[in-house]
């Protein structure tokens, strides 16, 4: 897994996730992240542009991370989702979660705001 972890201001993307985020690559993203989680980022957006497959394992390791972030006031959003990925996330109501962006422009004027 190639994370890309680059900071824009309050916001701190992460771009790289893999096509097929399952169970399998979920310790190595939960390995990788870890050192840009120490300084608890205000806003974490992940780009999920090149990300067609996610499963429960996936959704659970987003959601840790959030739940890492809250005590400290941080935020975890979602861009650039694919349809299929998508479609995960409106079942599983994760939009009361995670805020949703377009992409990856649209994530960092919300973080502006």
């Amino acid at each position: 897994m190639d994370l890309h972890v680059t900071q824009h201001d309050r916001l701190t993307l992460v771009s790289g996730l893999p096509r097929m985020f399952d169970y399998t690559v979920c310790p190595d993203f939960q390995r990788l992240l870890a050192a840009h989680l120490e300084k608890a980022p205000a806003v974490l957006v992940f780009d999920l542009s090149g990300v067609e497959f996610m499963d429960s394992s996936a959704i659970g390791s987003l959601i840790t991370i959030r739940n890492r972030l809250l005590p400290a006031g941080g935020t975890v959003g979602l861009c650039s989702i694919t349809d299929g990925v998508a479609k995960v996330l409106r079942i599983a109501d994760l939009g009361k979660v995670f805020a949703l962006h377009a992409d990856v422009p649209a994530a960092l004027a919300a973080a502006r705001d």
